[in-house]
């Protein structure tokens, strides 16, 4: 396992919100957007966190108003105090959102940083591309929640990840964290990695709530049918799995960021 510690990291934004997504849609959050990702997907809506080291990020002090530009790189300490700060002007919260790019390509800062959010009594929840398993064993002991995409070539026009996607979650439902599956399903999704990735779920995790979330149309990206999604939710049951739900992205019918 990786014990390596960074006391500094590199962030896009911080801004408090209304979770849009999977089963926790509709909870009060404070996210951490991290800078960096490895994946390029095609119906990509925060293109600003591709950017690996840059020189500013944005702090919301309240919902859509990214009011402050700051400098990067953050220290932990500087990261603890803005978060306590934002939980007395904007609080409560139901928990801390790790969500990117890519947070894990940061994994060393987190080693760093989560013991000291958890002692300041955050409960954490991971927004992950769900591949880089190997990062995910380091910060596992300090995540309350999960949230693990896998992604479908046919919808982010980029290569698969089964493997690095069956090591991740077979680690995650071994933890204490709370974890369940995303899928972004578009009109043009190949059925056959739905199959695939129904299999490769029900084979690990059964009971693992499993999300299909329709594509918001962008980028040449559209949005499947009724129909569609009404067939993929019973074939993915058909195939093991116990909890399948079809949850659109809230924040976005919300006009909330």
């Amino acid at each position: 396992m990786n014990t390596k510690r960074s006391s500094q990291t590199w962030l896009a934004e911080i801004f408090p919100s209304i979770q849009g997504e999977g089963p926790l849609v509709g909870v009060r959050q404070l996210f951490i957007r991290f800078a960096g990702c490895h994946r390029r997907c095609r119906f990509c809506d925060t293109p600003a966190a591709l950017m690996v080291r840059p020189r500013t990020w944005q702090q919301a002090s309240s919902v859509g108003c990214r009011d402050r530009k700051q400098k990067n790189p953050v220290s932990v300490q500087q990261l603890a105090t803005m978060l306590g700060e934002i939980r007395k002007t904007a609080g409560p919260f139901h928990s801390l959102v790790l969500t990117g790019g890519e947070p894990l390509l940061q994994s060393d800062f987190l080693c760093a940083a989560l013991p000291q959010l958890r002692r300041e009594k955050w409960r954490i929840y991971l927004e992950t591309a769900g591949d880089h398993w190997r990062e995910l064993a380091t910060v596992l002991p300090w995540l309350d929640y999960v949230a693990m995409d896998i992604k479908l070539p046919s919808v982010t026009y980029e290569s698969g990840a089964w493997t690095a996607h069956r090591k991740f979650l077979i680690q995650a439902v071994a933890s204490r964290a709370e974890t369940f599956v995303k899928i972004i399903v578009s009109e043009a999704m190949d059925v056959r990695e739905l199959r695939r990735t129904a299999r490769l779920v029900a084979a690990v995790a059964p009971h693992v709530p499993v999300i299909l979330q329709p594509a918001t149309s962008c980028h040449g990206v559209r949005a499947p049918t009724p129909r569609q999604l009404w067939h993929w939710q019973a074939l993915a049951l058909a195939i093991g799995l116990h909890d399948v739900r079809v949850i659109p992205q809230c924040h976005v019918i919300m006009k909330i960021r």
